[in-house]
Formats: structure tokens, C-alpha cells, sequence
């Protein structure tokens, strides 16, 4: 566990890359690039390309995570904010559910389920 944040030090790659091709081929699908009011276009699809091209560090801050003002506002489409969000949970090591914590030698762990 990160020490600071208290989110996961590492992602579960498995379903960062699966959430990373389902959001690209739902944008691709449903936002028009000549309509892209909030840069989804410009700033989610390099973010997604990066994760399946793993040159992207990880985990990603939450707070380094584009689309955050728009999210807290609801300003965005209800079926892509339920995709970007589960997508940003992954991305940035946030737990979805609090499981039991351990601490070895002074050091916090936190038991998780990662994809196969």
C-alpha cells in the first residue's frame, strides 16, 4: 500500500488493459471527435493507448487523472462516467472494497483480487 494515499502500490494490469480496450471502443462508438465538448478524445484514448502500450507509470495519482470536474459535476454521459470511473479506480490503485490489512516488519499490505 502506498503510504500516503493508502491506495494499492501496484494495479491489476489484467483489468486496467481489458477496462483500457472497452473504454476506447465505447468512445470510438459513442463520442463524436467533432463533438468532444470535455477533450475526452484528448486526453482519455493517449491514457488508455499508454496502458496497453505499458508506457505508462503506474498507478496513476487519482488526482492526475483527467475528467475529474466533470465527473464530481455529473457533466458527463452516465454509461461513459460508469466506464471512465471503474477505469480511474483501476488506474490510480483505489480499492474498490476494504479487505483485511496486514503489516509485516512495519510495512502495511492490504489483501487484493487481481484478473487472471
Amino acid at each position: 500500500m502506498d503510504e500516503q494515499t493508502g491506495d494499492y502500490a501496484e494495479v491489476d494490469i489484467v483489468r486496467l488493459k481489458r477496462e483500457s480496450r472497452e473504454l476506447i471502443e465505447y468512445i470510438k462508438g459513442n463520442i463524436d471527435p467533432n463533438k468532444d465538448q470535455y477533450g475526452i478524445w484528448n486526453s482519455v484514448v493517449p491514457l488508455c493507448r499508454e496502458v496497453l502500450a505499458e508506457t505508462i507509470s503506474l498507478p496513476v495519482p487519482f488526482f492526475n487523472l483527467p475528467l475529474r470536474y466533470e465527473t464530481r459535476e455529473g457533466m458527463l454521459d452516465a454509461d461513459f462516467d460508469e466506464r471512465f470511473s471503474e477505469f480511474a479506480l483501476t488506474i490510480s490503485g483505489t480499492a474498490r472494497e476494504i479487505l483485511e490489512e496486514v503489516v509485516i516488519d512495519g510495512i502495511r499490505y492490504m489483501y487484493a483480487d487481481f484478473e487472471e
